[in-house]
């Protein structure tokens, strides 16, 4: 449960700050589209405040220029009369254009357009006008606008009756101060009106700012409040989730302190030992002080063992009841059952090991195959481990076409050793016979006891008959020399009957019955001599 919270902690610490960065994200995310449309807004204001100076201008224009074609008549002065009208006349269009129910947005584009405002300024116009029409303030500017409307016309009709006038030749003094005083009274009545659109066009775009303003502080103040708790509250959980991960250590520690195996924890990649309970230190013969920092593959005894279990814990994260041989500071081995897992700890990767010692067992297990598989009083192989190598070796001949010998050995007269001297001294003898024929043979040959006095042995690797030969004679001399047994001198030959495979067989019972029936040939002729099967 432990290693389970330890490991599920980063995966929740994970999607909780994903949560938090996706929602600073959002407010992100609104706070600028807010601020492009507060932009779009004041840039929209900005070109509604330029043309109503564009506006005022021309008509100031076209109220100069038909001034000065009412005092010279020159056409040029009526045309850039006419010029400066198409500048109110394009945005009266547009305004009028929005005013409908459902207005053809590309006329009143149009209409802006040609009151000579910016192309990249009049979409933004379009759209204030339609979202804001209904603001008291934009309101009272619309009505400012379309009052002047009248006072235009009665521009444009003006400029028509100078027109006439000019043309007709009938233009002189009187009338000249006539035309001239209409247009100051129309020019006296259209200043106060584009006054008054002109403050409130800077009155909203003020006030747009300022409430733009307030709101950006507004915004900022509440994503500084939530910024300030969700900090807050990160830094309470992560508090308590420390606070969580030492107790979770300290119970984890005391766990593997009094745990009833060895447990050692070591750190990956240095591979070496993070910390050790009691039993451990015990096992391994350390101290607490200088078991920190140990290589762990000091403890293998086979280091091809080692190798296996650290690329099993690669690949599989875990090891279950290993049975291997390890050893402690002092050389000392012993078989354990290793069981692994990679976790992690104190946000480090590591490996926890626990081992069970069961060298005992291990030794128990050896003592019984050793008495299954060999004979107790000599200590030599017995029947059933002579018959398992001679099949072994009679398939491994037969795969690589190669031959062997066995001899079979049984002792002339022991009985009477055992009538005369008692059995005590017959085993004794049989114990000094099995020692004196291993010292015969070379150490890839058997020699082993198959009951009472026979003794058999398996010669391998492609002898000649010369060479067993050889050594069946020198097992008789060897045998020669007197055997002393509880201060007795005892002497004893032995006959020897060899089988060769695969001249003289080639399945078991063939070759120990060819060499048993030899060694019976060898007696029958007086013992103490050694024959091949024939």
């Amino acid at each position: 449960m432990l290693r389970n919270s330890i490991a599920n902690t980063p995966v929740s610490n994970s999607r909780r700050l994903l949560l938090i960065v996706w929602f600073f994200v959002a407010i992100v995310v609104g706070l600028l589209a807010f601020a492009h449309f507060s932009f779009g807004l004041m840039s929209a204001a900005r070109s509604y405040v330029g043309a109503e100076g564009l506006w005022s201008k021309s008509q100031k224009d076209a109220v100069l220029a038909l001034s000065h074609y009412v005092y010279d008549s020159k056409p040029a002065d009526y045309q850039a009369f006419q010029e400066a009208l198409k500048v109110s006349m394009g945005d009266r269009k547009a305004r009028l254009e929005l005013e409908k129910s459902s207005p053809d947005l590309h006329v009143a584009a149009q209409g802006f357009l040609q009151g000579r405002n910016h192309p990249d300024d009049v979409d933004g116009m379009v759209h204030l006008y339609r979202r804001f029409r209904a603001i008291p303030e934009l309101s009272k500017a619309v009505a400012i606008w379309g009052a002047a409307d009248a006072h235009i016309d009665q521009l444009v009709q003006l400029g028509t009756a100078v027109q006439t006038t000019t043309l007709s030749g009938r233009m002189d003094d009187a009338m000249r101060r006539t035309f001239l005083a209409q247009l100051a009274y129309n020019n006296a009545q259209l200043t106060p009106l584009e006054d008054d659109f002109s403050y409130l066009l800077g009155e909203i775009s003020r006030k747009a700012g300022q409430v733009i303003q307030s709101i950006m502080v507004l915004v900022v103040t509440v994503l500084l409040a939530i910024a300030y708790l969700v900090s807050r509250r990160i830094v309470q959980q992560n508090e308590k989730l420390h606070h969580s991960l030492v107790e979770s250590e300290n119970q984890l520690r005391v766990l593997l302190q009094f745990a009833p195996l060895p447990i050692i924890i070591v750190g990956l990649p240095e591979n070496v030992i993070n910390y050790a309970n009691a039993r451990a230190l015990e096992q391994f013969k350390v101290s607490e002080a200088t078991v920190s920092g140990l290589a762990v593959q000091d403890f293998y005894v086979d280091s091809a063992q080692r190798d296996r279990v650290l690329e099993e814990l690669r690949t599989k994260g875990f090891v279950r009841d290993r049975e291997i041989q390890l050893q402690d500071t002092q050389g000392n081995k012993f078989w354990v059952l290793l069981s692994s897992q990679r976790l992690r700890v104190s946000d480090r990767e590591c490996i926890l090991t626990a081992v069970n010692n069961v060298d005992d067992r291990k030794q128990a297990q050896e003592k019984l195959h050793h008495r299954a598989f060999h004979d107790e009083l000599t200590g030599l192989p017995n029947r059933a481990m002579f018959m398992d190598t001679l099949s072994r070796t009679l398939h491994r001949a037969e795969r690589k076409q190669s031959s062997f010998s066995v001899l079979f050995i049984d002792l002339d007269h022991f009985k009477g050793v055992n009538d005369t001297y008692g059995h005590s001294v017959g085993d004794q003898l049989l114990q000094q016979v099995a020692e004196r024929l291993r010292m015969c043979v070379r150490e890839g040959d058997l020699v082993a006891r198959l009951g009472g006095d026979e003794f058999v042995i398996l010669v391998e690797d492609d002898r000649s008959t010369e060479d067993v030969s050889s050594i069946a004679k020198k097992l008789q001399l060897k045998l020669e020399p007197a055997h002393i047994l509880d201060g007795n001198s005892v002497q004893i030959t032995a006959s020897i009957g060899i089988s060769s495979y695969p001249q003289d067989g080639t399945q078991l019972d063939e070759l120990l019955r060819n060499a048993d029936s030899a060694m019976y040939g060898v007696k029958a002729h007086g013992r103490n001599n050694f024959r091949f099967h024939s």
